[in-house]
């Protein structure tokens, strides 16, 4: 599934602020009195600067390095902090910590235009778990009286033609970002900058007297602008609710059985909502039952909440899992994956016919069955090919095309969820593509699959490894490619860039694997990003292990049981391998 992060509309409008000036600074991605680098590899795009180098990992630069950075740069950095602590404040936050993505007294939840903002007293600021966008062409200034921290998975992201080059952060304590997140400015910070593993980061992160410590992450010097994208003829976004329902204890409920509302709403799994926005903050909720537990994934939060702006395509995944006997032979959960596309991608003349395919693939290891297919505004979805034997059964390894046609008017995003079953247990994918009607911008497109083994696991749990591939089904090559999984980290890779220009090309598949420790039945969620023309690409999937409630009376001979010692041995060579590609990718 994919989805695209526009800048429609805008807040209020606060004065501008002004770029300054950064001197020597301008070509470090990290420049610091002391550079850490805890694990894996850290890809810097620009120069490096440190005196004293630290840690058990590596890094891969593609500008300079210099050790022990003139004092001119450091001059250089301390005068450009100058210049931004001294541009007026044209929003001030109340006093005491402040979210930057929740807070709503500067505008809209989320949103910033151009401006300088500061936190007063002991103001520290955090970026939370709904992330921020900011919007516009100007510069961007963040004054903060205190720490600069963020949240696991949150993203600032860029629209409307801001730059990266603009993004200024000033924090007066240590700045700490969080593992898989996405990060966007220049930030000058002598207290000391921290980057959690598997961030991406568009600007630099200036330390002249300080310390600066990474993990696995990329650190990208030069300018990203936002392309200005075109609009919609309504202020709106759309909220998609998706439901997964696990029995595998002996439940028997589907996916009718648990009503869905958003404030209040009610709503269908599957199919696309709009709503109005800017707005307040929205929340997921459903009819509940005692006997199924409850989890949240997606764009929603713990609780079930989330924030819009004007044309975001947001999906809150609802995993439902029954509560019941203790079952000793889990059931094995089914596993599916569709791709669409759509023909043509782009209308530069004005409004036209869209031709729609959708690929749908069995990836597990049982047969589906009672398959539905839920799109937002594209009817009617005909199978077109691919039931070969006329049984209804999406089989092992059995692709089905479906096809749908229709006229648009307008720049559009176009979804489908689909939902099938085995076991008792549903597997559930999304898939969406934009097609802009007016200009000649041709929008990105990105796919991504997980196949995690062993697909069960006895009572005990165990170890569990994900194998995630992305590709570009579209045309255009993506920046910036990022992969977050709500469960399960370190996430080691790419490989698989075949012409090592760090751009996912259409011809492109790139291999990541993680792994680990489940004790319980679990549905996780893998979130890819990729960046082209000023648009932002997602998808999502999703994969359920099940987790046995009982152990088997076995015999007590010492050993563990055969078919656990195979799925260690065989998650184990599936990992080490991922891990000896991506080294080798970084050797040559």
């Amino acid at each position: 599934m994919c989805s695209f992060v526009f800048g429609f509309g805008g807040p209020i409008v606060v004065s501008a602020a002004t770029t300054p000036s950064l001197g020597l600074t301008g070509t470090y991605g990290i420049l610091s009195s002391t550079f850490t680098r805890n694990i894996g590899v850290t890809t810097i795009s620009g120069d490096l600067g440190y005196t004293t180098l630290g840690g058990s990992g590596t890094h891969v630069v593609s500008g300079s390095t210099f050790i022990t950075p003139s004092a001119q740069t450091g001059i250089d950095q301390a005068t450009a902090l100058t210049n931004l602590n001294n541009q007026a404040c044209t929003f001030t936050f109340a006093p005491g910590a402040i979210d930057l993505s929740t807070d709503t007294t500067h505008g809209t939840a989320g949103l910033y235009t151009p401006g300088v903002y500061c936190t007063s007293g002991a103001g520290a600021a955090s970026i939370g778990t709904a992330g921020i966008t900011l919007s516009g062409s100007g510069t961007f200034i963040f004054r903060i009286n205190g720490a600069l921290t963020s949240v696991v998975n949150s993203n600032v992201t860029l629209a409307n033609g801001a730059s990266s080059c603009d993004v200024f952060w000033t924090p007066t304590a240590a700045t700490t970002l969080a593992a898989n997140s996405t990060f966007v400015g220049t930030n000058i910070d002598d207290s000391g900058i921290t980057v959690g593993n598997l961030v991406t980061w568009l600007g630099r992160a200036l330390s002249f007297n300080g310390t600066v410590t990474t993990d696995t992450d990329t650190i990208t010097s030069t300018c990203s602008v936002a392309a200005v994208t075109p609009t919609s003829s309504r202020a709106i976004a759309t909220i998609n609710v998706v439901k997964v329902v696990i029995n595998d204890n002996g439940g028997t409920k589907t996916v009718a059985d648990f009503p869905l509302f958003v404030n209040g709403t009610s709503v269908v799994s599957g199919v696309t909502n709009t709503f109005p926005a800017p707005a307040g903050k929205y929340v997921v909720t459903e009819t509940s039952n005692p006997n199924y537990t409850q989890t949240f994934s997606g764009d929603c939060g713990l609780s079930g909440g989330l924030n819009l702006i004007p044309g975001d395509n947001k999906f809150c995944i609802v995993t439902n899992n029954d509560i019941g006997a203790a079952v000793i032979v889990a059931p094995v959960a089914p596993l599916i994956d569709v791709i669409k596309t759509a023909s043509p991608l782009s209308l530069p003349s004005g409004p036209g016919l869209v031709n729609y395919t959708y690929r749908l693939r069995n990836i597990g290891t049982v047969p589906v069955t009672n398959i539905t297919m839920v799109g937002d505004t594209c009817s009617p979805i005909v199978l077109s090919s691919g039931d070969d034997n006329a049984n209804m059964k999406l089989e092992v390894n059995e692709t089905w095309v479906y096809r749908c046609a229709t006229n648009l008017t307008e720049t559009h995003t176009n979804t489908v969820v689909v939902t099938g079953w085995a076991n008792g247990i549903s597997a559930v994918d999304i898939a969406s593509a934009t097609v802009i009607v007016g200009l000649p911008i041709v929008p990105p497109l990105i796919h991504l699959t997980k196949v995690p083994s062993p697909l069960t696991l006895s009572a005990s749990g165990g170890m569990v490894t994900y194998v995630k591939k992305v590709t570009n089904p579209g045309t255009v090559s993506l920046s910036n490619v990022r992969l977050t999984d709500d469960q399960c980290s370190p996430i080691y890779g790419p490989y698989g860039d075949t012409n090592g220009d760090s751009l996912l090309d259409p011809s492109e598949t790139w291999a990541y694997a993680c792994r680990t420790n489940i004790a319980k039945t679990t549905t996780n969620t893998a979130v890819v990003s990729g960046d082209a023309n000023g648009m932002t690409a997602r998808d999502f999937a999703l994969a359920t292990v099940v987790v046995a409630s009982a152990a088997p009376k076995l015999p007590n001979t010492g050993y563990a049981p055969l078919l656990d010692i195979f799925w260690s041995f065989f998650a184990l060579a599936l990992l080490v391998t991922a891990v000896i590609a991506v080294r080798k990718k970084h050797q040559i």
